[in-house]
């Protein structure tokens, strides 16, 4: 099998003499439509590889090819080339989103710096001044006269509340 590259010298020679091949004009648009799409969705699609290939094809034929891109891969092509932006939730925006940023009318989104959080937010409070002598402290649990803790009540339900009902 030939190499990947002979195969696109193949096609620029197919491409130099395109009235010999004129019944495969449709064919050819879609090949090329999915060698543009193929290397858009490829992880190694940064900017300025975005703005290479548009500047190759020219703007209507990237534009087609790019609105061919599925829409989770054009999520994800506009989310590597721009980190920064704000979601789109609707396909099309995305689209017109990169397209923007492929003609360069648009650059990627900087970084929102998030303001910084009050220290004091972020430690104890400050001890507070005690309280005075004479305020009486809350009591954690009711005490006994023997120094026990009084038992706690519980709350009587299903069988028990039955049977307590009807003893009184």
């Amino acid at each position: 099998m030939a190499e990947t590259s002979e195969f696109f010298a193949l096609l620029a020679a197919i491409g130099g003499r395109a009235a010999l091949f004129a019944a495969g004009g449709n064919l050819a648009r879609k090949a090329v439509n999915e060698i543009v799409r193929a290397q858009l969705v490829a992880d190694g699609t940064d900017l300025e590889a975005l703005r290479a290939i548009r500047a190759v094809l020219g703007p209507a034929a990237f534009a087609e090819a790019l609105d061919g891109v599925p829409a989770p891969k054009t999520k994800a092509l506009l989310a590597r080339i721009d980190p920064h932006a704000p979601a789109l939730a609707q396909p099309g925006d995305r689209v017109k989103a990169l397209l923007a940023l492929a003609d360069a009318s648009r650059d990627p989104a900087q970084p929102v710096a998030k303001p910084a959080k009050k220290a004091s937010s972020r430690k104890a409070p400050a001890a507070a001044p005690a309280a005075p002598a004479t305020a009486p402290a809350a009591p954690a649990a009711e005490v006994a006269p023997e120094g026990k803790p009084a038992p706690r009540k519980r709350k009587i339900t299903g069988r028990t509340a039955l049977r307590v009902s009807e003893e009184r």
